[in-house]
């Protein structure tokens, strides 16, 4: 018995299988798991795909070795919400409570009868035998966005289905979701470690933000090596994947087992899609630039977006040019002006909305500038979601060409990449975006050019050259 103790003790995937019983899990793929995370625990996030043993192999097993290796320890098991939570831990209580080979290689830790021997012995929370008074019990199941605790201190802090389906259906809920994780990391004990597992669910949810910021180390296993290859299978059976494929659908099967979160939200606009020149050779295109003026000249409000656009003589669409900012009337008046003066556009659009209070500003600038050009308003009735959702086939077809970079100054001086920005905040996010002004700026290259000719353009020339 003490062979086997040592045994336990000391090797995770010998305690997952010949002392916890799951045998199911007797296989290469769960040794090597099980070889490297005790190797090397802390600070990264585990995204396996779905099936793969994360959640037995850490939250339920590694729980256990480290409760048999020290049981003082305070271990908090964080998911997006409470009832989660609970059921991580009832499968650890219910082990405690059935498992008679665990309880007899560990008297000294687990109870006889738990559930009248132990201080706490709940759905929620368990306490092993053990010397110290603190607290926190052995096992806790805490929620995060519902249900998290306060005062609590744990030395293990394990975050299992932290980003659910629920978790990224609104910007809002990505957002709520990413300040609820980092509130809960106060509820660490002084040299508290992290673990981190679950699968994307969407580009911008809270996984993408702790992996941008490089707050984690990602550890990634989708269940192929090639994701168009069935027999590439990492573990599951080649068939059973291309059913998962059939039953699950593009975006989640691309989310939940291949974990390439760019396939989230429909694919709308997936990255293989980009297109990119040098920038040069606008000189020969037709230029177009569209204004969407921000609502309020409160700077803490919307975002002005303007862009200068061309279009080849090979039938292809190029953003030459672009500015994203906080802009007052002034400031957008000044920008509108260089771009101008810049490009020398066949022609400017201009979202209809606010329209009068910058035509009156414009025009008293042309004056003043001695610098007079035509404004065509932009309108239509067709709904923005619809507009910007037109651009994916010219986005698949490779039709739409954005320059490697777009260097802009921001009125508060801050150096940012206006391509990247688009790419990242809402291309690669939307339709989960906090804002869509440049994607839909660009979606109006329809109205400008008439890609359908059966569709009445909705303008009107309201800025005009005084006599």
């Amino acid at each position: 018995m003490q062979a086997w103790r040592t045994l336990a003790k000391n090797d995770l995937f010998f305690l997952l299988v010949y002392v916890l019983g799951v045998w199911f899990a007797n296989n290469q793929w769960v040794l090597d798991r099980c070889r490297e995370f005790q190797d090397d625990p802390y600070g990264h996030l585990d995204l396996w795909a779905r099936g793969h043993f994360k959640s037995t192999i850490i939250t339920y097993a590694h729980t256990i070795f480290l409760i048999i290796n020290n049981p003082e320890i305070t271990i908090g098991i964080f998911s997006h919400k409470l009832p989660i939570a609970k059921g991580f831990v009832r499968q650890i209580k219910n082990t405690f409570e059935s498992n008679d080979l665990l309880k007899g290689l560990f008297p000294d830790i687990f109870y006889e009868k738990p559930e009248t021997q132990s201080i706490k012995w709940t759905e929620d929370k368990i306490c092993v035998n053990r010397t110290t008074t603190r607290k926190e019990m052995t096992v806790e199941a805490c929620g995060v966005v519902e249900g998290q605790p306060t005062g609590m201190h744990f030395d293990v802090l394990i975050y299992d289905d932290l980003v659910t389906l629920e978790s990224v259906s609104t910007p809002e809920q990505i957002l709520k979701t990413t300040a609820a994780f980092r509130m809960s990391l106060n509820l660490g004990s002084k040299g508290a470690q992290r673990i981190m597992i679950g699968t994307f669910y969407a580009y911008n949810d809270t996984y993408n933000e702790l992996i941008k910021e490089g707050s984690v180390e990602p550890r990634i296993y989708p269940a192929m090596t090639d994701p168009a290859d069935f027999e590439t299978s990492v573990f599951l059976p080649p068939e059973e994947l291309a059913t998962k494929r059939i039953e699950m659908g593009a975006a989640t099967f691309g989310t939940q087992m291949l974990l390439d979160p760019s396939v989230a939200n429909n694919r709308y606009f997936a990255p293989e899609w980009l297109k990119y020149y040098d920038g040069k050779g606008w000189e020969t295109m037709n230029r177009y630039i569209v204004v969407d003026p921000a609502s309020s000249n409160n700077k803490k409000s919307d975002y002005t977006v303007m862009i200068v656009l061309g279009f080849g003589r090979d039938g292809n669409y190029y953003l030459i040019d672009g500015v994203r900012d906080r802009l007052n009337l002034s400031e957008r008046t000044n920008w509108l002006f260089k771009l101008v003066e810049e490009y020398k556009p066949n022609a400017v659009w201009y979202e209809s909305y606010g329209q009068q209070a910058d035509s009156e500003h414009i025009s008293a600038e042309m004056d003043l500038r001695h610098y007079r050009f035509n404004i065509c308003k932009l309108g239509g009735q067709m709904a923005k979601k619809q507009r910007i959702e037109r651009l994916q086939p010219l986005f698949e077809q490779g039709k739409i060409f954005f320059p490697t970079r777009l260097p802009m100054l921001t009125v508060d001086g801050e150096q940012k990449d206006f391509v990247q920005m688009l790419i990242d905040d809402e291309y690669m996010k939307y339709p989960a975006v906090n804002h869509d002004d440049m994607i839909d700026a660009l979606a109006r290259l329809f109205d400008i050019n008439g890609v359908f000719p059966n569709q009445t353009q909705q303008y009107q020339t309201f800025f005009y050259n005084k006599k």
